[in-house]
């Protein structure tokens, strides 16, 4: 199945899935907490409660792939679920109901996460190993030409020049995004032709348990458990710091949106330049030595980015911080595929999936405890939430350097 055809169209979902992402993340982000006054620790309990939601569903999920199912069936489901739920939300936000739409979001990031349960996994379809760096490095350089994408074509709804629903301006940005993703988003459900597996009708209940069992097996071959331990903490700051920067940029810095969405830009122009570079860099000196390099490089960049006091300094090192985005989960993902037993490729990935969403479930809540519990410091409360978090980095660093290397000098 290694396929230029089944390869493009791979990197296209990427590319299709970044665009709802990143408008969400810059505008329904700013607008539940900006606009509506919610607390910050309301909106960052939303990827606690999805971390929740995945903890109950993707072990069996893992365990089904692995026995019974097709990935493009699953990926096919949970990614129309996300865009009618997403959609919804996006209805609820140009009306101004936050309740129901911070709900809506929730259930549709759910879906939106669980549909790399199904198409993170088949990259050992697509690719060799000696290829799949690079090839995750593609899929990260897309997703982030996506993100430009998704940026570029929602800022006249975000400065008001269209108005399709009355809405205020950053909600209006919501519907648009999720109409792209869903287009986008077609040719991979539609033509990805996935190698066929032979149909059974699974017991639930017992998979369950199956899958209990098959987590034992797993969780003691050398490396596996360290490199989920290191994912959790390490992947918890980077999610956060993610998830939050927009509102880091209103509260600290007030630029206006239009300002936003262009230090965006620059951060994903260098994000996708670090996913491009770092997959080939792994695939020449070795994926776990890149990866120690990029979270070294963490430890000292981002309490430099959350401290510094003048403007144009933070552009400039802000924009800088794009290559470790981009690099982060590139590496990453190259990481778990050398790592992943063969006859547990699916199950491992599906693990994989869970530990980057679950540890959402620490970072939101310590970002958001420190952000509304800590309100007289004023913006600097959101200096700290930064700071703070590359301790988790530190730990992720530590437990990461007791995986084997995937290389033997």
């Amino acid at each position: 199945m290694d396929t230029r055809k089944n390869i493009f169209l791979w990197v296209s979902y990427d590319f299709a899935n970044s665009i709802v992402s990143i408008v969400f993340f810059l505008y329904f982000s700013q607008w539940i907490v900006v606009d509506q006054s919610v607390a910050d620790i309301w909106y960052n309990l939303s990827f606690t409660i999805t971390a929740v939601l995945l903890l109950l569903t993707v072990p069996v999920t893992g365990t089904l792939l692995d026995k019974h199912w097709r990935r493009i069936v699953g990926l096919r489901y949970t990614t129309v679920s996300a865009g009618v739920l997403l959609g919804l939300c996006a209805l609820a936000a140009v009306n101004n109901h936050s309740f129901l739409a911070l709900v809506l979001y929730a259930v549709g990031l759910f879906f939106y996460l669980l549909s790399f349960t199904f198409y993170t996994p088949l990259i050992k379809d697509i690719a060799n190993a000696s290829r799949q760096g690079k090839v995750s490095g593609y899929g990260i350089f897309a997703n982030y030409i996506g993100q430009i994408t998704g940026l570029l074509a929602v800022l006249p709804f975000a400065i008001g020049k269209i108005n399709l629903f009355g809405g205020m301006t950053r909600a209006e940005t919501l519907l648009p995004a999720v109409a792209l993703f869903m287009i986008f988003s077609l040719p991979m459900l539609v033509w990805f032709k996935e190698p066929g597996k032979e149909s059974s009708t699974p017991a639930y209940i017992k998979e369950v348990k199956h899958s209990w069992k098959e987590a034992k097996v797993l969780f003691a071959l050398p490396g596996l458990l360290p490199f989920f331990a290191a994912y959790f903490f390490f992947n918890d700051a980077v999610l956060t710091v993610a998830n939050n920067f927009s509102i880091f940029l209103q509260q600290v810095w007030s630029v206006p949106d239009t300002i936003k969405t262009y230090i965006l830009i620059g951060v994903l122009i260098t994000s996708a330049i670090g996913g491009l570079i770092s997959g080939v860099i792994a695939d020449r000196v070795g994926h776990k030595r890149t990866l120690v390099w990029i979270l070294t490089g963490w430890i000292f960049i981002l309490p430099a980015v959350a401290l510094i006091p003048d403007f144009n300094m933070f552009i400039m090192a802000v924009t800088l911080l794009g290559l470790w985005f981009g690099s982060t989960w590139t590496v990453s993902r190259s990481v778990m595929s050398y790592l992943a037993p063969a006859n547990k490729h699916n199950l491992t990935f599906a693990y994989f999936g869970l530990v980057e969403r679950a540890s959402a479930f620490i970072g939101p809540i310590v970002w958001g405890a420190i952000a509304t519990g800590f309100v007289a410091l004023g913006p600097a409360r959101y200096r700290l939430a930064a700071t703070i978090l590359t301790i988790f980095i530190v730990v992720g660093l530590v437990y990461l350097k007791r995986i084997p290397s995937d290389r033997k000098d």
